[in-house]
């Protein structure tokens, strides 16, 4: 590992979510701290108590969120992936059946997500590949066949390097945890005190002994069904879920006029000969809360345009723990493998017709906050007022709710925006717990968490 990975390069051994061993790189293997030796990945895996798995590739990660395999597959600059290395899931929709498969990188799709109508011959990537090589100036805009790498002139382990450091990945604090004892022990078979239950509307983790406790609940056994820690929960889901019934919703006059205005200005400054004029039919234009969780096949159609809104905009958001992205699990409110729960995670969506041009994640936690951790508008819809209209749509109905904070991870790029056109402003991780009280924001890497005060009672 050591003609990959710089000397000292931090690597941690995870289980479903959970961190069991901390080691870092050292003479082209693993430098165990339960033991303070240098040993093989292998030896790595049994000191972590998980040798009878035997894929300690699979289950060792970089500090990037980059598992060994995924990194040692990226690095085989002529290799094709076999299909024992490859998903065996669509990583648009996590559901399986016939896939193709990227020949750079193990995700692999439906054909039908990825819009393609049949199978592709020869070489073919993936768009996660694709505009990584395009947005680092490697591939030509119009050549997928030049992707991953293979450039004249280009490193491919050079441009690896890049991704792993491109990659944004949910904060390593300290997640997890019961809301009352702050602790992250948890019961590992059976039902006792220490087994841990989460609200379905809030995602806060509780011990069930610490409900107890506290006389907020006295649990016999897990529930069949929903489960709320506090009527406030009770209640913030059960208006979102008639919000999601009532189904497409219009906009405002106000909103309409921002993008007719701004869609108007952009096509008078447009030179004539370029760029036919669009036509938008804005009484079409409407907004939508869905979930995943309840979605018939026309509300899926719309995630899925939503999840290809968001693969446009951003690179792959890789969890810390897993290999896996989760773009389509916060798009769907999924739970993976028991590790991330974004089952409260509601997707906004600005429609024009049946075609998706906007798009926010949302998740409220009862009355006290709701965040909005990633947004993103058709690249060439982009600057036209389509987010603003949305983002307007989403802060009326939250202040319906009487939600009273609305938080969000900022990058340093977008920070001044949000606080200028949306009147935002910055806050400390100390204000988001007091706001949050015992919840956890989505919060990735390099990121500043804003908040905007939303209802006064």
């Amino acid at each position: 590992m050591g003609d990959i990975l710089p000397e000292g390069t931090e690597v941690a051994y995870y289980v479903g979510g959970k961190r069991l061993l901390d080691g870092y790189i050292k003479d082209g293997a693993i430098f165990c701290h339960c033991c303070t030796a240098v040993v093989s990945p292998s030896q790595f895996e049994a000191h972590a108590g998980q040798s009878s798995r035997r894929k300690p590739y699979n289950n060792i990660y970089t500090s990037n969120g980059v598992s060994l395999h995924e990194l040692s597959v990226s690095l085989s600059k002529h290799k094709m992936i076999s299909l024992g290395e490859t998903d065996d899931l669509c990583s648009i929709c996590s559901d399986s059946g016939d896939l193709i498969v990227c020949d750079f990188c193990p995700r692999a799709f439906h054909k039908d997500c990825v819009g393609l109508t049949e199978v592709p011959e020869g070489d073919w990537y993936c768009q996660f590949c694709v505009s990584l090589h395009r947005r680092d100036n490697c591939v030509a805009s119009n050549d997928n066949a030049r992707a991953a790498g293979r450039v004249e002139g280009v490193d491919p382990i050079e441009q690896i390097f890049k991704r792993c450091i491109r990659i944004v990945s949910i904060s390593e604090g300290d997640l997890g945890g019961c809301s009352i004892c702050k602790l992250h022990d948890f019961s590992q078979s059976g039902f006792d005190d220490r087994t841990v239950i989460l609200c379905d509307q809030c995602q806060r983790e509780y011990h069930v002994g610490c409900l107890r406790d506290c006389k907020i609940a006295d649990l016999k056994e897990l529930p069949e069904g929903d489960w709320f820690c506090k009527s406030d929960c009770s209640i913030m889901h059960g208006a979102l879920r008639e919000a999601i019934l009532g189904g497409p919703q219009s906009l405002t006059s106000s909103d309409i006029e921002l993008i007719r205005r701004k869609t108007e200005a952009k096509g008078a400054s447009d030179n004539e000969n370029d760029r036919e004029k669009e036509i938008v039919d804005y009484d079409n234009i409407k907004w939508r809360l869905l979930s995943g969780a309840s979605a018939q096949e026309a509300e899926v159609q719309l995630l899925s345009g939503a999840v290809s809104i968001f693969h446009e905009s951003f690179d792959p958001i890789i969890d810390a723990k897993t290999k896996k992205d989760l773009i389509p699990s916060m798009v769907n409110g999924m739970s993976i493998a028991g590790h991330q729960d974004y089952s409260g995670m509601y997707c906004a969506v600005l429609t024009i017709g049946s075609k998706v041009v906007s798009a926010g994640l949302l998740r409220v936690f009862g009355t006290d906050a709701a965040e909005l951790p990633l947004v993103a508008t058709s690249r060439d819809l982009q600057g036209l007022g389509y987010f603003q209209a949305l983002f307007g749509c989403m802060e009326r109905m939250l202040i319906e709710l009487k939600v009273r904070h609305f938080l969000l991870p900022a990058a340093e790029e977008a920070e001044s925006i949000w606080i200028k056109k949306f009147g935002f402003s910055r806050i400390t991780s100390d204000q988001v717990d007091e706001y949050l009280k015992g919840a956890h924001l989505t919060a990735f890497r390099g990121t500043a968490s804003l908040q905007k005060p939303l209802f006064i009672s």
